[in-house]
């Protein structure tokens, strides 16, 4: 991978569209990008970072903010890098997510963070993505790495490899899992785990179902009064379970034995006396048989002489059944005379009380002698009536028609009424109109006056709102300012303490040197500074503090986390500034009081005159609305005058047929309400006549059959026993009745045929000659003493028999018990086996048991990883140091800790192995450099052989000496071989005359910028 060309524009301390063109310092191979501290170097690999990964490295990445404030606010932060892989070339623009201003009114908008990725294939660059997660993933394929191992790979961070370089084995194991992905190890080491938590449950589930099954068995047992210590078992040795559960077996079948010989034995005796018990019951059953036949007997022949009498009533009614009929014939005729009678009496009664029957009998009906009617009149009145109906009938339809037209008139008369209703609120609604018309008309000018000009009065309001504002705006960041101000005063005075501490410190340590060189001769030992094994004037111990090497440097790193803390203090306040100067050019200064009462002032004029507005809508509405509403009322009007018209006139043609109808109809109704009235009156009186002529002639008729019934009757009586009607009448049954009697007979007669037919039953003649010869009869004293002997022995043979059935159910639960406890143990002895070797497994994997190094296994595959790493970084080191140290991967263990990380340093003067931690600063910085030279190449190597041909090495160059330089210099030129190009971030002085393609970064006030160099190199 070959970085060609970078422009940044608004990102970190780059205001303006800064280019770098990386072909261009590559011709040399090595080049160095130079500049002030603060000026923005860093910021040229975090752009090249964001470009690839849209973040930053380390914690400049938190501070999510990656626009530069130097630049306009308008302007857009942006990225653009072209860079190629193999020989495919490609270009990524970002822009990260910042705030923009707003394009209407005041304020800002979040421009969200975008992408576009582009190849140039044959002479035009072609889009691939614009969207950043698609296009991540497209640049992280192309490059196989991701961000941690791009910026330890081709942005070789010599602080952090120095730290690496001295750190124990946790810091490194943090930064080689974050380049060697160890996560499929780690895996493994979590399944070996998990498997073996696996198998400790399921055995800890199966030998706790052997145990619940043990004690299943121990209880059923104990059922029985048994127990483990009764046949000399012991329940806590889980391997005896099996021998106690067979003597626990054996002992309860023995039980059980003893137990099914008595109760055989009461089941014999239980038997007997139930044989017993129900010859007593049979003999008892007989005795009392006999009893009740005897009783049956006396009752029987009591009832002779009823059933005598009743054999001679059936006799009789048998004889009076064949003059049944003429009975029934004579009956018959007498009650159609009572019925034709009645309905003759009560059609009198109606007629009698109908008085307009009377108008045409002539005489009223009940005068006659015997209160009836003589049936001439009676015709002559059916036949008048009749014909009145007929006249009455043919004028209905006359009646009809006076009512439809009286109907009508009374209708009419509540349409004009309401007519004449509606005709008065109509006028009254047209005067209510006009009078609101005209006071809303007055109404409407001021109210016009006061809304004139409302958009002016909402700009108004806008404005002074923003003011506001800005105005509290402004009091917040002056508040911000003084406390920026104070923590930068408060920074710089303790930034210059500890920097006085420090050189002070530093002075003494100086001073001091000689001293300590002093105290470190021997006599007969050669001086290291003039060789001379005599001392004959060293430099006398030094009087007061004494500064340790320790001490000094703490004191720098105080001074320089202080100098941090300051020039954060200094953005902090610089930045304040620039925004309250931006906040006053825009009134901020002006009092808050004035600003909101301006605000006050602007709202309420624009409320009053909006309140003003809508008023006047409202009443123009109403105004439009009141002259439509005229005008349909003035329409209402005229048509409810037109409809009173016509109403008047349909009015007068009805009462003219009112008068003609009711003349017509005048001598037809008599005392009648109406006509329909007349004609039911007259009906009725019809009805009533021809009913009581009809009723005459049924009574006449009824009466001469009686009088034939009557003289046959008295034919069929002569030759019978019975003298009259009644005789006979009192012979006969009803049916029922003869049929019950009948069955009384016969049901006696069955009764006393069973009876004999019981005395000759075997069981009764032995009950008889046991009586004759003397036996006597059971008492219930003998059944109760056999009752109870028979249920004692009945009840001890049942306990019993369910005793047995118990031990039998429960030895069969022991002995599958004992079956199962042996399955079971089949089934654990090689999951027991399994558990134990998942838990070695595991155990070492994590570390532990047989592992001597006590390293899991992520950490076994870092320390492979390591142990590259270190061979890759001695290639490098040896030539750096002039063949003198190489690094070494160490395994070794210290004390209980874990081993597999550590490094040391293997010293060719000497053969010695030493930690890394002895180094010099000029040492120090060499290894470290080798050893992210070296880790480069086996991430490359990790991450699929990808050439990287663009490297950057940061910082640290100025703790070495001119030799070690020379070194280091020519190590990084053995870098340019292939066509690799080294860049080296750096302000050493002496790097300037060495190298001559540089890239200068200058700081200044409106923002730093980027200028190429190319000056002839120093030898």
């Amino acid at each position: 991978m070959r970085l060609h060309h970078l422009e940044i524009q608004a990102f970190g301390p780059f205001a303006d569209r800064q280019g770098i063109d990386f072909d261009a310092l590559s011709a040399q191979g090595l080049f160095l990008l130079n500049g002030p501290t603060g000026a923005g170097k860093s910021s040229v690999l975090d752009a090249v970072c964001f470009a690839l990964y849209g973040s930053v490295p380390g914690a400049r990445q938190a501070a999510k903010r990656l626009r530069s404030d130097h630049a306009a606010e308008a302007l857009a932060p942006e990225v653009s890098l072209e860079f190629s892989v193999a020989d495919r070339r490609f270009r990524v623009v970002r822009s990260p997510a910042w705030d923009r201003p707003a394009r209407r009114g005041g304020g800002t908008t979040t421009e969200q963070a975008h992408t576009l990725l582009s190849e140039w294939i044959g002479s035009d660059w072609v889009q691939k993505s614009a969207r950043n997660d698609e296009a991540g993933l497209e640049l992280q394929g192309l490059l196989g790495m991701d961000k941690e191992q791009f910026t330890k790979v081709v942005m070789l961070p010599q602080g952090e490899f120095a730290a690496f370089l001295r750190a124990d084995a946790k810091p490194r194991r943090e930064l080689l899992q974050r380049l060697f992905s160890t996560a499929r190890f780690e895996d493994l080491e979590k399944l070996f785990a998990e498997e073996h938590q696996r198998t400790a449950r399921r055995l800890a589930e199966q030998e706790g179902r052997q145990r619940n099954l043990f004690l299943r068995a121990v209880d059923e047992a104990g059922r029985h009064g048994l127990a483990p210590a009764d046949v000399g078992a012991d329940p806590d040795v889980p391997d005896a379970w099996d021998a106690s559960l067979q003597a626990l077996s054996q002992a309860l079948a023995d039980r059980r034995d003893a137990a099914a010989l008595e109760s055989a034995d009461l089941a014999a005796q239980s038997a007997l006396a139930d044989g017993v018990l129900a010859a007593l019951r049979q003999r008892r059953h007989r005795f009392d048989a006999l009893a009740q036949l005897r009783a049956h007997r006396e009752e029987h022949e009591g009832r002779a002489e009823e059933i005598a009498g009743l054999v001679e009533r059936i006799r009789g009614h048998d004889q009076a059944r064949g003059l049944a009929a003429h009975l029934r014939l004579a009956d018959d005729a007498a009650s159609l005379v009572r019925d034709t009678d009645r309905a003759h009496t009560e059609a009198l009664g109606r007629l009698r009380r109908n008085a307009t029957a009377g108008e045409y009998l002539g005489v009223p009906p009940g005068e006659e002698g015997d209160g009836s009617v003589a049936r001439d009149p009676l015709t002559r009145a059916c036949t008048e009536s009749s014909a009145v109906l007929a006249v009455l009938r043919a004028a209905l339809p006359d009646e009809q028609r006076l009512l439809d037209v009286r109907a009508g008139l009374d209708a009419l008369d509540a349409t004009i009424r309401g007519l004449d209703s509606g005709l008065d609120d109509a006028r009254e609604g047209i005067a209510r109109l006009q009078l609101q018309r005209a006071d809303d008309a007055a109404r409407l000018g001021p109210l016009r006056d006061a809304a004139d000009g409302l958009a002016h009065l909402r700009t108004d309001l806008a404005a002074a709102v923003a003011a506001e504002e800005t105005v509290q705006q402004y009091g917040a960041a002056k508040e911000r300012q003084a406390a920026a101000d104070a923590a930068h005063a408060l920074a710089s005075e303790r930034f210059l303490a500890l920097k006085e501490e420090w050189l002070a410190k530093l002075q003494l340590r100086l001073e001091q040197a000689a001293q300590e060189l002093a105290e470190k001769l021997e006599d007969g030992r050669a001086c290291p500074v003039c060789g001379s094994t005599e001392h004959p004037a060293p430099v006398p111990p030094p009087e007061g503090e004494r500064i340790s090497l320790d001490e000094e440097q703490a004191a720098r790193r105080l001074q320089a986390e202080a100098e941090a803390v300051l020039q954060t203090a200094r953005e902090v306040r610089d930045h304040g500034r620039v925004e309250l100067a931006r906040l006053a050019a825009r009134g901020g200064e002006v009092a808050p009081a004035d600003a909101a009462a301006a605000t006050r002032t602007a709202r309420s004029t624009l409320q009053r005159a909006e309140t003003a507005d809508a008023e006047r809508a409202a009443l123009e509405e109403r105004l439009r609305r009141s002259a439509e509403e005229e005008d349909r009322t003035g329409a209402r009007l005229e048509a409810l005058r037109e409809e009173r018209a016509d109403a008047e006139s349909r009015r007068s043609s009805l009462t003219d047929q009112d008068a003609e109808l009711r003349r017509r109809l005048a001598g037809l109704q008599a005392d009648a309400p109406s006509l329909a009235a007349r004609i039911d009156a007259v009906q009725h009186a019809h009805d009533d006549l021809d009913r009581v002529r009809e009723t005459l002639d049924a009574l006449e008729r009824a009466t001469t059959a009686q009088q034939e019934n009557a003289r046959r009757f008295d034919d069929a009586l002569s030759g019978t026993p019975f003298g009259s009607v009644e005789d006979v009448r009192a012979a006969l049954l009803p049916e029922d009745r003869s049929a019950a009697l009948e069955g009384t007979v016969r049901e006696y007669e069955a009764r006393g045929h069973r009876l004999d037919a019981a005395e000759e039953e075997p069981a009764i003649r032995e009950t008889l000659r046991e009586e004759q010869e003397g036996v006597p009869a059971p008492t219930d004293d003998d059944e109760r003493l056999a009752v109870a002997s028979a249920d004692d022995l009945r009840a001890r043979a049942h306990r019993a028999g369910i005793g047995v059935e118990v031990l039998g159910h429960s030895v069969v639960q022991l002995e599958s018990y004992a079956r199962q406890l042996a399955d079971l143990e089949k089934d654990i002895a090689p999951l027991r086996e399994e558990a134990q070797l998942a838990a070695a497994v595991a155990e070492t994997v994590r570390g532990g048991g047989e592992n001597l190094y006590k390293m899991p296994l992520a950490t076994y595959v870092l320390a492979s990883r390591l142990e590259q790493v270190a061979a890759a970084a001695t290639e490098r080191l040896l030539q750096m140091s002039d063949g003198r140290y190489q690094l070494v991967h160490s395994d070794a263990t210290a004390g209980n800790r874990r081993s597999g990380l550590g490094l040391n340093v293997i010293d060719g003067w000497t053969g010695n192995r030493r930690d890394t931690s002895t180094l010099s600063g000029g040492e120090s910085f060499m290894a470290s450099l080798a050893l992210a030279l070296g880790l480069a190449d086996v991430v490359q190597q990790e991450s699929g052989g990808l050439d990287i041909e663009t490297l950057f090495v940061d910082e640290g160059f100025g703790s070495l000496d001119d030799q070690a330089l020379e070194q280091v210099m020519d190590a990084l030129e053995g870098l340019r071989s292939g066509g690799r190009v080294v860049g080296l971030v750096s302000h050493v002085p002496e790097l300037k005359q060495r190298v001559s393609a540089q890239l200068q970064v200058v700081k200044g006030r409106q923002g730093s910028t980027l200028r190429y160099v190319e000056q002839p190199a120093s030898v």
